[in-house]
């Protein structure tokens, strides 16, 4: 089941990608690249010719939704299933290419030059899905009392460094307008705040399986 459901995601990310590519095509070759290169959108009028890439980019973002809605039930089923079980969940490593999907947060950048939005952004909160590489190495990992030690201790240190991009963030908005313009301080705290989720998940993950992994090694 759990197979059927990476090959989904990887597909669909997959056909999205595709999609995305061939509408962009379209636009460049037959729509005067409309809806791919930065345009005033307060004058912006629909044309059928758009349908194209407004399907394309309403593909990306229910394909996101989907992602983070799988990602919020695998939590909230992991968190039930701690309290109840003495092994940690088995999942594929390979899941943590998943992370790669953080790099779509860059697609802010267009998306604000096209009509000042700056949802894409919230991209980089996927880069905490590398995450699922390590915690699928300790895939069916007896959570005896060492590992719970160690889990919390990578817990707290990871929620201590993610906390820096927040702090950072909040400095941003004490100084108001950035570079004069309050665009650019929504910007800079929606990128901090987003990589500081992805920077908890991630190193959650990472450091308990490296506290853990050398502490077998010392033994």
């Amino acid at each position: 089941m759990k197979g059927n459901l990476t090959k989904w995601i990887v597909g669909l990310g997959a056909a999205c990608a595709a999609v995305t590519a061939a509408a962009c095509w379209y636009s460049v070759q037959y729509n005067d690249a409309r809806l791919v290169v930065p345009m005033d959108f307060s004058e912006y009028s629909f044309q059928v010719r758009d349908l194209p890439m407004i399907g394309a980019i309403s593909l990306v973002v229910a394909y996101a939704l989907f992602l983070a809605a799988l990602w919020l039930r695998a939590m909230v089923k992991e968190t039930k299933r701690r309290a109840n079980q003495d092994y940690t969940r088995r999942i594929n490593p390979n899941l943590g290419l998943l992370g790669f999907l953080g790099f779509l947060g860059f697609l802010g950048f267009w998306q604000y030059g096209f009509n000042k939005g700056v949802d894409a952004f919230i991209f980089f909160v996927f880069f905490g899905f590398f995450g699922f590489f390590y915690e699928g190495k300790m895939s069916s990992t007896l959570m005896d009392e060492r590992f719970r030690r160690n889990r919390e201790r990578a817990q707290l240190v990871a929620m201590k460094l993610a906390a820096i991009p927040v702090v950072v963030s909040l400095f941003v908005v004490c100084r108001g307008a950035l570079f004069g313009s309050l665009d650019y301080t929504l910007i800079a705290v929606t990128i901090l705040l987003a990589l500081s989720v992805a920077l908890a998940t991630f190193l959650g993950e990472y450091l308990l399986y490296k506290f853990d992994h050398d502490e077998q090694l010392e033994e």
